[in-house]
């Protein structure tokens, strides 16, 4: 009966989020990214080659979100075994569309796979609310103090951006290295605009709200590419994929811009941007695994004018 309580909790979650979405948004997201998403997942996933790949990626995604989890400690005063009762359930119930394709293409031993590395996450322990964190400060002195939310988020995930950033640099010897590569370092770096800091921060720099994003889009991405460099050089020596090089590069460029510009769009002061978080993910997801990126970089232009216009009230000062 617990576990069932804990379900009925998460939906009424994941329904309180889904009206922040609005109406419009919704329907888009059931009738058109769903249906896509779930069928190019499918036909991907009955090829061996692509088959692992993507379950890799889902894992990563849930690793991610399993690392950041504030309940932890809530959830061990319900119970003596959170990892089995709780995170087990919780994870393959709100994932089962995927074990449910691999099973429908009778890939079963990708289905025990993903069961099986999906429980070893369970046993990861998330870092309670309040604990301390292990940080990497010597790391972060070359990065502006302004990119606050980079110096944040790379001390905190160091170790896993450097596994990542080694795998692309692999992609001397294989091009598939560098794609997962940048794929799993676009989602790290998106989630670091997941918090929206206080007003002072914003005011702080007294400017107007066009000139605020401008500064803020010019900065970000210019580390950005400089970061993305040296895994483009490596790419690059597989000369004969130059366009689809180009292409993915100018594509994270993108993906960066979506999750300033999201983040801005739906601003408040010191709050848990979750609206913004939700939909730099399905952007992701729309780039990585649907060949929409034209829809996230034609959303950018009006996300930029939402983002400034929600600025004005905090910025009319300066305005």
């Amino acid at each position: 009966m617990i576990f069932i309580h804990l379900i009925k909790i998460r939906l009424k979650q994941l329904l309180r989020g889904i009206r922040d979405m609005g109406v419009f948004r919704v329907f888009f997201l059931a009738t058109i990214i769903i249906p896509l998403l779930g069928l190019f997942m499918y036909s991907r996933l009955i090829v061996p080659k692509y088959g692992y790949t993507l379950l890799g990626i889902v894992l990563v995604v849930i690793f991610i979100i399993h690392r950041r989890r504030k309940d932890y400690m809530f959830l061990s005063k319900l119970s003596d075994a959170p990892v089995w009762i709780f995170y087990t359930v919780e994870y393959v119930v709100f994932s089962a569309p995927l074990p449910a394709l691999l099973f429908l293409g009778g890939l079963y031993m990708q289905a025990l796979v993903y069961v099986v590395l999906l429980l070893g996450i369970c046993f990861v322990k998330p870092s309670p609310k309040g604990a301390k964190t292990k940080t990497y400060h010597a790391c972060t002195k070359y990065i502006p103090t302004a990119m606050f939310e980079w110096r944040s988020g790379i001390r905190v995930n160091l170790p896993f951006v450097s596994l990542c950033y080694g795998l692309g640099l692999a992609g001397v010897y294989n091009i598939g290295f560098s794609a997962v590569s940048l794929a799993i370092l676009s989602l790290i770096f998106n989630t670091f605009y997941g918090f929206n800091e206080p007003q002072k921060i914003v005011i702080a720099s007294e400017q107007s709200p066009a000139v605020f994003l401008r500064y803020k889009l010019g900065k970000h991405l210019k580390y950005w590419a400089l970061l993305l460099l040296p895994l483009f050089g490596v790419a690059s020596l597989h000369y004969q994929y130059w366009m689809y090089i180009l292409i993915t590069f100018a594509v994270a460029i993108n993906l960066l811009a979506f999750a300033i510009l999201a983040k801005y769009a739906y601003y408040r002061p010191s709050s848990n941007g979750a609206l913004s978080q939700v939909i730099t993910s399905l952007a992701w997801l729309c780039t990585i695994i649907l060949p929409l990126s034209i829809l996230v970089l034609i959303t950018n232009i009006v996300l930029y004018f939402k983002a400034k216009h929600n600025l004005t009230y905090y910025l009319n000062a300066y305005h």
